[in-house]
């Protein structure tokens, strides 16, 4: 999988996946369920994976010791996920980067930047190249713009 920026671009992913059961390392990202109990040291830099449903303030005291948090998607239609990403950034003013993983879809890119996620890892359906569509400017005729618009015009059309 890879993973786009805010730019549309694909970029190089120094974040590796915890192995399960494993003590947390540098450069790697622990689901919530795993993260040891409060006042555990833990290493910098470290991310961690939290489900949609996650209650913020559980994490809230050690978002400090964050440099990633990943915000699981478990379906496109769920957006659980912009909510928690927007609380990350204007309820308690993280800083660092909140990515987007699971079925996220191109559609969906511009709402998710608005929300405050920095990257996201795409699915093998949606490969790096509709990204970066998904980024270009609505004027730009080789943009096919949000779904919703293009129903719309449809129906006007009709």
């Amino acid at each position: 999988m890879a993973i786009i920026n805010a730019q549309g671009q694909e970029v190089a992913d120094s974040w590796s996946a915890a192995a399960p059961g494993a003590a947390p390392a540098p450069y790697t990202i622990i689901p919530l369920a795993e993260l040891p109990p409060a006042g555990s040291p833990l290493p910098a830099p470290l991310g961690v994976q939290i489900p949609p449903g996650a209650a913020l303030e559980t994490i809230a005291p050690r978002l400090g010791s964050f440099a990633l948090i990943a915000i699981e998607f478990p379906k496109f239609r769920d957006g659980r996920g912009f909510t928690l990403a927007r609380n990350l950034r204007l309820k308690y003013g993280f800083k660092g980067e909140i990515r987007a993983v699971g079925h996220v879809i191109p559609d969906q890119f511009a709402a998710l930047l608005r929300c405050g996620f920095s990257t996201l890892s795409t699915s093998p359906e949606h490969p790096a190249a509709q990204w970066r569509l998904a980024s270009s400017t609505p004027e730009n005729p080789a943009h096919p713009g949000q779904l919703l618009s293009r129903l719309m015009s449809r129906g006007l059309a009709a």
